[in-house]
């Protein structure tokens, strides 16, 4: 068996004039024997961020650079050359952005491979990728770091995004050996999420480099990925020891005449031939010619000739019958509202009439809770100094309020109709907000309205993925619709009954994003994984999925280690009360080979069972009816420890149902939003202490009165600056408020 390994190239084939840019590729194999034996074959890719032409410039020159140093180096090895001279390209690039005029928001980033005696080594900087294909998986060159478990939010970034960000940095390298049959890759990160995890492992397992390209690129302009992207393929080939790779190929033709125009060896043949040729496409112009000039005089003269007119109808025969049938229902439908306006008439006529010894009492109470709110008010709104009392003393003007909230309260239980108190309770609701920090919602768009697109239809859950689409499941039918925001545009992407491979699709039942995906469970204990660019339902295997307890709702996902796309997921049991955990396989894509194992390592204060919504960031966070369960690292604190705060206005809401939540980071605080389903309101938290720092309802009238009554799902956009939004999913339509 002969140890010797060649290489075959695969390019993406470029027809057709270029983009404004392009990523760029280049590779050189040596000829020379010493070069090929020290130095070995070198792969280089660079993927370009942005549209303008100096970014591509700056991309080829910075690998002719790159190129020139490796092979000029001969004071370390492999893996210290090639760090080495990307080092070297970034620091020409960081010190010459501007004359070569690179946007403040380009980039350039870089992946580079050498081969040499049956090794590999790689070396990376930014985004850009490469893969290797062996015994039918793909891993990702070089891997990821290992994240240290004891606290995950602590990890040291080693990888720039691109060149020239800083002027010394570290890349990434990888060193391994190879084998007959292995495949390498390096590929734009635009290409691999465009075509998929999937198509792209299937592509270089079972092509030529070159057949995969050719593929990989039509796939890729069928799914419009960005114009330019690179690929460059290289499968390892075993050769004999006597068996050349390289064929010479003479420099000269072996014939004299090659290379001259063909003539016919008959004398004015070809003279005769082109002569018939002019002779042919004449006559050919000429039946054109006459063709239309036909056509066009049989026109004219059918546009002269006399045409009779249509034979209308002179009488109408059954509009009589009509008309006395309307006539007839109408009569009907007039006699059935009479009776019906009777019989409520005698049922009020029954109703027995309040004792005056009863309206007497319920009078007298109703004129002194109004007259008690009256005073209330006026002392609460006598100014002094330009003052009212909610700002000189909001603790007496605070009591004076919820007085005059009980007296309101007494006097419409005594009868007193709620129209009559309206003036009397806004000033009350105006002071009670004042103090108790709440806003009315005053800006409120309907994004869609999914009731009467899809019919019938009844809410289930919504979860916003990472390229801000909303996902939304739903139970009348079984569906799974994706929205747009910006364009409305809504897409059923599963469905009950559908047959995805030898699998039927089920009910949903729950549905979590994370990283590039979404994850859905349905009632058939199946799970489903869709890819953000491809939005297609995938089988993915969750080992002990069936004994979860139908009673669950809860589930969550978390990115594992970036930049692989794979995530971690939660599912809190209902019937166990366990957190339950799927940890995945470091092989794209997305797998989970194990158990899953319990998250909790310590019993809680409140039964997890119990909870009524889950978040996962770098905590677990379980929502209880009136608190928050904080989990670290699988520990549960105790409520003394940390949990929300009660708002302030327990005397006039003193009930509380929390039912959904959601995090946000707005300007440079972090916040919890909590739905109260009891008061139908919102409420802020501050994310550090659960401490109250506001709280929404909806307007007192008008068309916004009971936005928030029945809330399915609720979702938190995170923002820089300015009011956040919320994306509410109510049981008919998607709704997007701002919380100033």
């Amino acid at each position: 068996m002969s140890n010797r390994l060649a290489t075959r190239i695969g390019l993406l084939p470029r027809d057709g004039a270029p983009p404004p840019a392009h990523d760029v590729v280049r590779f050189r194999e040596p000829v020379a024997g010493a070069e090929a034996r020290t130095k070995g074959s070198l792969f280089l890719l660079a993927q370009v961020a942005g549209d303008e032409s100096a970014l591509t410039r700056a991309a080829t020159d910075a690998l002719q650079a790159l190129e020139r140093d490796y092979y000029y180096d001969l004071s370390a090895g492999v893996p210290g050359a090639l760090s080495k001279a990307l080092r070297g390209a970034n620091r020409r690039l960081f010190h010459q952005r501007g004359r070569l005029g690179i946007p403040r928001r380009g980039g350039v980033s870089v992946v580079a491979m050498v081969i040499l005696n049956g090794e590999a080594h790689v070396a990376k900087l930014g985004r850009a990728s490469a893969v290797i294909c062996r015994g039918g998986l793909m891993y990702e060159l070089p891997p990821p770091p290992e994240v240290q478990e004891a606290d995950p939010r602590i990890r040291e970034t080693r990888v720039a995004d691109t060149l020239g960000e800083a002027l010394e940095i570290t890349p990434f390298t990888w060193s391994g050996p190879l084998a007959p049959g292995d495949k390498i890759a390096l590929l734009s990160r635009s290409l691999a999420q465009a075509v998929g995890n999937e198509e792209l492992q299937q592509a270089l397992t079972t092509l030529r480099p070159a057949a995969a390209a050719e593929h990989l690129d039509q796939l890729a302009r069928m799914r419009d990925a960005r114009a330019g992207a690179a690929l460059l393929a290289v499968e390892m080939v075993e050769v004999g020891p006597t068996e050349t790779v390289r064929q010479l190929e003479p420099v000269r033709p072996a014939e004299p005449l090659a290379g001259l125009p063909d003539r016919s060896p008959v004398p004015l043949a070809d003279a005769i031939a082109r002569a018939a040729h002019r002779s042919a496409d004449a006559i050919d112009a000429g039946q054109t010619v006459l063709g239309h000039g036909v056509r066009r005089t049989l026109n004219v003269v059918l546009a002269f000739v006399p045409r009779r007119g249509p034979d209308l109808p002179r009488t109408i025969g059954q509009t009589e019958l009509r008309d006395e049938g309307r006539r007839r229902r109408r009569g009907l439908v007039a006699m059935a509202a009479l009776s019906a306006l009777l019989a409520v008439g005698g049922l009020v006529a029954s109703l027995p009439n309040p004792r005056p010894t009863d309206a007497i009492p319920r009078a007298a109470v109703a004129r002194a809770a109004i007259g008690q709110a009256t005073e209330l008010l006026g002392q609460i709104g006598e100014k002094v100094d330009g003052r009212g009392l909610i700002e000189r003393d909001p603790e007496r003007a605070t009591k004076l309020l919820n007085d005059a909230f009980g007296a309101l309260a007494r006097a419409s239980a005594a009868g007193v109709p709620s129209a009559s108190l309206e003036r009397l309770q806004g000033e009350v609701d105006r002071g009670l907000d004042t103090i108790y920090a709440v806003s009315r919602i005053g800006e409120a768009v309907t994004v869609s309205d999914l009731a009467g697109l899809f019919s019938p239809f009844e809410a289930q859950d919504m979860v916003v993925a990472s390229d801000g689409s909303l996902w939304v499941s739903e139970t009348a039918r079984g569906r799974i619709i994706r929205l747009d925001p910006t364009t409305g545009e809504t897409t059923v992407v599963l469905r009950s009954g559908q047959v995805v491979g030898s699998r039927t699709a089920g009910e949903p039942w729950m549905i979590a994003a994370a990283a590039s995906d979404v994850v859905v469970v349905d009632r058939l204990r199946q799970a489903w994984r869709f890819d953000l660019e491809q939005r297609r339902p995938r089988t993915l295997e969750l080992p002990g999925i069936e004994a979860i307890s139908s009673a669950s709702h809860l589930l969550a996902a978390l990115q594992h280690r970036p930049p692989l796309e794979i995530f971690n997921l939660y599912l809190v049991d209902a019937a166990s009360g366990e957190v339950n955990k799927w940890s995945p396989a470091n092989v794209l894509p997305v797998s989970y080979p194990d158990m899953p194992k319990p998250f909790l390592t310590e019993a809680a204060d409140l039964p997890p069972a119990s909870a009524r919504d889950l978040l996962v960031d770098t905590n677990v966070w379980l929502l209880q009816q009136g608190t928050v369960t904080r989990v670290n690292f699988g520990i549960p604190l105790p409520q003394s420890d940390y949990a929300f705060d009660p708002p302030p206005d327990e005397t006039v809401r003193p009930r509380l149902d929390y039912r959904l939540f959601d995090s946000a980071t707005i300007g440079d605080r972090d916040l919890f939003y909590v739905y109260d389903a009891a008061n139908a309101r919102i409420i802020a938290f501050q994310h550090a202490d659960g401490a109250f720092v506001h709280q929404w309802l909806a307007p007192r009238d008008g068309a916004l009165t009971g936005l928030l009554d029945q809330v399915v799902a609720l979702s938190v956009a995170s923002v820089a600056d300015g009011p956040p939004f919320a994306y509410l999913l109510t049981p008919g339509q998607i709704v997007r408020v701002v919380l100033e």
